[in-house]
């Protein structure tokens, strides 16, 4: 699909956080295990900006987790990737609720519109994604956040014009694929998350 008139200044992709099980493939329930809902409340700080740093309060006294997400008078470092003006994930289905799960923190967060329940993982819903990033005026110059499954995200960057995008593997849940939309042909910076212990440093 070639990128229409309209264009986004970056996209970022990611995937959604661990499950429970194999990471690759398997069973493992719809929703994150304990490690991947670490790495969504660990996200915004990926994205935030400069001023004010973000603090999260979690009440552990009721029966289901509950953050809060509040500024403080910090100065904290910068985000190592733009901010999102928009943030997109697969909706859910009864394989699984990951990619809402993940993406949920860093909304609320950021305090930017959310969609997490216009696109699915088929060929139609990743089409309309793609469409609509490509022709929808309120996307023009704009960073979008998009948290998708690992077997669909190199279709997302193709549709989206880059050619030949790496696989995605199975077991990996700390990479952000950046697409600037400035740089002539369009590729993938495959770029670490760096949030959790274990995370590629590179």
């Amino acid at each position: 699909m070639t990128v229409g008139p309209v264009k986004p200044s970056q996209i970022l992709l990611i995937r959604h956080g661990e499950k429970l099980g194999d990471p690759s493939n398997g069973p493992g329930g719809p929703d994150l295990s304990i490690q991947g809902s670490a790495r969504a409340a660990a996200l915004p700080a990926l994205f935030a900006p400069t001023t004010p740093e973000l603090a999260c309060a979690i009440d552990a006294a009721k029966s289901s987790f509950h953050a809060h997400y509040e500024t403080q008078p910090l100065s904290g470092p910068a985000p190592r990737f733009a901010t999102p003006d928009f943030i997109i994930a697969t909706a859910d289905s009864k394989h699984s609720n990951r990619p809402r799960q993940t993406a949920t923190p860093t909304a609320l967060a950021l305090g930017v519109p959310f969609d997490s329940t216009t696109y699915d993982d088929k060929p139609a819903g990743i089409a309309q994604l793609v469409t609509d990033l490509t022709n929808k005026s309120h996307y023009a110059g704009k960073v979008i956040l998009i948290c998708w499954h690992h077997g669909t995200i190199p279709t997302i960057a193709q549709e989206l014009g880059v050619a030949n995008p790496p696989p995605w593997k199975g077991s990996v849940f700390d990479r952000v694929w950046v697409i600037d939309f400035s740089q002539i042909p369009l590729a993938v910076a495959d770029r670490p998350q760096q949030l959790l212990y274990g995370d590629s440093a590179t």
